[in-house]
């Protein structure tokens, strides 16, 4: 069976979680391919539970895998090492109902890439990522376009989610400080503020759109299109701040993959973890603008990642479908034979 082996890198010292049934001593592979389990680099463990070492080499991702006498574990860390970006993550080592899990390394999930420094650049060049995933609008584009990385080729699948775009803002332009007055004139009287806190709720409909909205429906086509692509990955998909948009490609991903609903809740709601610190850094500059407690909390909201948010989605595909999977036939065609295409390219 095959299993995800926990690992952490931090401050040059990387961590591996060593599985109670494996046998003593037992030799960790890795290596910067997530497809070949067995290579010359390894290391020793005498001990179970979480083993340190010095980092091989903090300038590559590694992909590490151990065998025991029933499992196979693979792993490597959640999130990419990069400076400015928060959310960038791989989509591999989630289990799915039959067993298999999926593949490290192929498909990653992300926050805008006009924040990355040189650094990161050369990280990314490195893993020889293929295709980039913009579900940004055109106005986003201009305003931060996507720092170019070598030999990728980037695709803008917008799903019009106006709600999302506005949550992803960065920082406080001269126009969010007006909408900030505006908002503050708002909750004056008590219908304002009731209005407000009605739209705190408002990601909640935005997600709702992402399932049903023509614009949403055409963007996730093509997104599915292009993984049924060969030679497309390592992919990266990502929109502003890797929450609403990302988030729903996400669940959309592994739900095609057969991981089920309490897996796919959990990468959506890691969002939250992931954010916290550039969230932290927006909230104490909206708070420079503002005291109001209603004003805050809708801006707060705007930034969440909540469950009652995926729920919005999930609750229109289930009343109306049954499964992800049956609406990724109706709605987005992607049918049998896709499906088994996508477990057999993205799956262990």
């Amino acid at each position: 069976m095959m299993q995800a082996l926990q690992v952490k890198r931090e401050n040059g010292t990387l961590a591996v979680k060593i599985p109670d049934t494996a046998e003593l001593p037992v030799k960790v592979f890795y290596g910067t391919d997530s497809s070949k389990l067995e290579t010359v680099n390894y290391l020793e463990c005498t001990k179970k539970g979480w083993q340190s070492f010095a980092d091989p080499n903090s300038k590559e991702r590694f992909y590490f895998h151990l065998k025991t006498a029933s499992d196979t574990f693979i792993g490597a860390e959640r999130r990419l090492p990069l400076a400015n970006l928060y959310n960038c993550r791989d989509m591999g080592g989630y289990a799915t109902n039959d067993g298999r899990m999926t593949s490290w390394g192929k498909v990653f999930r992300s926050d805008a890439l006009h924040q990355l420094d040189e650094q990161g650049r050369a990280y990314i060049e490195r893993m020889k990522v293929k295709r980039i995933i913009d579900f940004r609008s055109p106005e986003e584009i201009m305003k931060d376009p996507n720092k170019p990385i070598s030999d990728s080729e980037t695709f803008n699948f917008n799903p019009h989610a106006d709600v999302a775009q506005q949550a992803s803002t960065q920082s406080v332009s001269k126009k969010d400080e007006e909408k900030i007055a505006q908002l503050e004139i708002m909750v004056q009287t008590e219908e304002g503020r009731a209005q407000l806190n009605k739209n705190r709720n408002a990601m909640i409909k935005q997600m709702e759109q992402l399932v049903v909205g023509q614009n949403a429906v055409k963007a996730y086509k093509q997104f599915f299109e292009m993984l049924l692509q060969e030679e497309v990955t390592p992919l990266i998909f990502h929109c502003q701040g890797g929450k609403d948009r990302t988030g729903w490609a996400a669940a959309l991903y592994l739900g095609a993959l057969g991981v089920d609903k309490e897996q796919i809740y959990q990468d959506y709601l890691l969002t939250d973890q992931m954010n916290a610190p550039r969230n932290a850094k927006r909230m104490a500059i909206y708070k420079k603008y503002t005291n109001d407690e209603d004003v805050l909390a809708f801006l707060a909201s705007l930034q969440q990642t909540r469950k009652d948010y995926l729920d919005g989605a999930y609750n229109i595909i289930e009343e109306s479908y049954g499964t992800i999977q049956q609406y990724l036939k109706a709605v987005l065609d992607v049918d049998d034979t896709k499906l088994e295409i996508l477990r057999h390219k993205y799956l262990y």
